[in-house]
């Protein structure tokens, strides 16, 4: 059997799926047996800008290229990606459809829902569909005439360098973190709703009394975002550490004292599971996967109503009882993602299609 993945391009908004397709070829890679193969197919000097040569890498060059593929079982990693299975054998493919987020959430372009729709025309035809949680198998359904039955959910996993560490308090010292910590993790497009993150943070110092710190992961703050900031008088409690190495995120999320992530939609959602492995309580959204992913381990709220989060975030912070009981439930809650998992449902859904 050979099994061809296909990447999207590397995109610094979607990290999660450079994230899914490593895990993914590493644990299929241990699983698959003598004289099997798993190989990665992306489009070679792939352009990301400007917009037309993106465009066409995307939507030409790398469907041109798909066709050479000749492997037993073709996985598209990312339905943003599913016009390939245009010019992939339709009862060797398959297609990970992780969210719908550029028909859930405002602001989105034109030209990118159009995409969208292109790729779905193209996803009817495959021979099944890995949906990554039950929410987006749902969105998914009301977007497509596609069976039912050939839609399996094969929930992320967690890297297992996401745990506990040894001495939280030199951690914290290390990284100068003082103060009631809130993190984010994550990119800054509108539907993350960081405008309403800094107005949480400005609730919990102005209303309740907490000397709070925000500490910022992922994409720079837009323009937008930092003059909310200034007007709020909030500079000094905002600190950005940008794109930070795989390597130390597990030590700020364990340095932090809550993870606040409020999108108002998810597909799935791995900061917060990411979190709770590290010991940290999760205040979080209860928009599209997030209830599923994140249990009764997570707080979760109304992303509109910063009040109410703010609330959560205080009480976690303020009540050690409190904070005791969702570090406890956090941590069993993420032992149960595993990328072993995940890749051995993919697997079983590879053989359900009869080619291998």
């Amino acid at each position: 059997m050979t099994i061809a993945l296909f990447r999207a391009f590397p995109d610094p908004y979607r990290k999660s799926m450079q994230i899914y397709a490593d895990q993914l070829r590493r644990g299929l890679t241990a699983l698959v047996g003598p004289g099997d193969a798993v190989g990665e197919r992306v489009l070679p000097a792939a352009r990301l800008a400007p917009p037309w040569s993106r465009h066409w890498d995307q939507y030409v060059r790398y469907q041109r290229y798909a066709r050479a593929s000749g492997a037993d079982i073709n996985h598209i990693l990312d339905h943003g990606y599913g016009h390939l299975a245009y010019s992939l054998p339709p009862d060797r493919t398959v297609v990970t459809f992780h969210d719908a987020t550029v028909v859930k959430v405002p602001g989105v372009s034109l030209r990118t829902r159009l995409s969208l729709r292109y790729s779905l025309g193209a996803i009817r035809r495959v021979a099944r569909v890995i949906a990554a949680s039950r929410a987006s198998r749902d969105d998914l359904l009301e977007l497509i005439d596609y069976p039912p039955e050939r839609v399996t959910v094969v929930h992320l996993g967690i890297d297992p360098a996401f745990r506990p560490p040894d001495d939280r308090e030199a951690l914290r010292r290390r990284l100068g973190f003082e103060g009631p910590t809130i993190l984010h993790v994550g990119h800054t497009q509108a539907y993350m709703n960081l405008p309403r993150v800094i107005a949480i943070v400005d609730r919990l110092v102005r209303r309740l009394g907490l000397d709070a710190r925000l500490v910022k992961v992922g994409d720079p703050l837009t323009a937008e975002q930092r003059a909310l900031i200034d007007r709020l008088g909030l500079g000094a409690r905002v600190r950005e550490l940008g794109r930070v190495a795989f390597e130390e995120l597990p030590g700020i999320y364990a340095a932090a004292d809550v993870l606040l992530y409020p999108p108002l939609y998810a597909g799935f959602g791995l900061p917060p599971l990411e979190a709770m492995a590290c010991g940290t309580p999760v205040v979080c959204s209860n928009r599209g996967s997030l209830p599923e992913v994140v249990g009764d381990a997570a707080l979760v709220e109304d992303p509109d109503d910063e009040t109410r989060m703010a609330e959560r975030i205080a009480e976690v912070v303020t009540n050690a009882r409190v904070r005791a009981e969702r570090q406890a439930r956090g941590l069993r809650h993420a032992a149960g993602f595993t990328w072993d998992a995940t890749s051995r449902a993919v697997l079983q859904v590879y053989r359900s299609i009869g080619h291998a």
